[in-house]
């Protein structure tokens, strides 16, 4: 297959951005329907990546790919899956401060594992030996991460698919319930706690899978795959879309992410010199920036609130 007519860096510059979604749509789940506020998104992240890394690289496994991946990309959503059943359960009983700070500190820690246990993450220096798992000898290297940008766009349609199901169903109106007043959802009866925790873990399983799936594109992985822009992108996503609303999570993402990522460093007359230091702060500056903006002069996000609340006003004739 001959891809020379299509740019490396635009084929990055696409999977960033379907990562980026994807973690954006789970957030919406966590903090624009249940108001779980999660700061540490990265830490999720980072658990299934280096799960699955560890695992893949380490672990000498009597069958190959993609058994082998498949196997190790289980484990690692799972164990991501686990840390946020743990994390969910010590910020339960948190204010929204408390919960940014518990799971910033949880993204933190992660963070230093990554760096200081050398014999296992292979720490400041990183760890190689990831690799897609298909081998098309026809293809070139640039063909076979179009393809897996395709494979990572229909898990992230799917996340979608579930994120869109969940806001027309019963569960979807308790989670709603639950942010809005979680004692009087309590008072009626309601599993605050037990349904708060699952999806806490459900998504940061999420997180923990599209983590793994960044990490076989990066095919080496390295504690600067953890900062906290990653949190950023997909907070600041979502916030500019709107928290409420699923499509926020993609239309937030496309306007930060895809504006920057792909308009503004593919297309942009900048210096060469700029690429190594001076972009990516630039970038947190900008969404930095047009959060504070948002914040400001339209806290609702570009798509505002929930149908259901237009819906609602229109009833009563407010």
């Amino acid at each position: 297959m001959n891809l020379d007519w299509l740019d490396a860096f635009l084929v990055y510059g696409f999977f960033a951005v379907v990562i980026f979604t994807g973690l954006a749509v789970l957030l919406h789940l966590q903090l624009g329907l249940t108001r779980i506020a999660n700061f540490g998104v990265v830490g999720f992240f980072g658990v299934g990546m280096y799960g699955f890394g560890i695992l893949y690289v380490r672990v000498d496994w009597p069958f190959g790919d993609p058994w082998q991946f498949l196997v190790c990309l289980a484990l690692g959503t799972l164990a991501a899956g686990l840390a946020g059943a743990v994390v969910g359960w010590l910020i339960s009983g948190m204010d929204t401060d408390g919960m940014l700070v518990g799971t910033l500190g949880f993204a933190t820690a992660v963070y230093i594992v990554a760096t200081t246990e050398k014999e296992v993450t292979g720490g400041a220096q990183g760890m190689g030996g990831l690799r897609f798992p298909y081998d098309f000898d026809s293809l070139s290297v640039k063909a076979h991460e179009a393809l897996w940008l395709l494979i990572a766009a229909v898990l992230v349609a799917l996340i979608f698919l579930y994120a869109w199901r969940v806001h027309r169903s019963p569960y979807g109106r308790l989670l709603i319930a639950i942010g809005s007043n979680e004692p009087l959802a309590r008072s009626l009866g309601k599993p605050t706690f037990r349904t708060k925790l699952w999806l806490f873990a459900i998504t940061s399983a999420g997180m923990g899978m599209l983590g793994a799936v960044y990490g076989v594109y990066e095919r080496f992985l390295r504690p600067t795959n953890l900062g906290v822009d990653i949190t950023l992108a997909a907070m600041v996503g979502l916030v500019l879309g709107g928290t409420a609303r699923v499509w926020g999570a993609l239309v937030g993402v496309v306007f930060t992410v895809g504006l920057f990522d792909i308009v503004v460093q593919s297309y942009l007359p900048l210096p060469r010199e700029w690429y190594q230091q001076t972009i990516p702060v630039l970038r947190e500056a900008v969404f930095g920036a047009a959060l504070i903006i948002m914040l400001l002069f339209r806290p609702l996000g570009m798509l505002g609130d929930m149908r259901r609340d237009k819906l609602m006003r229109r009833l009563h004739g407010e």
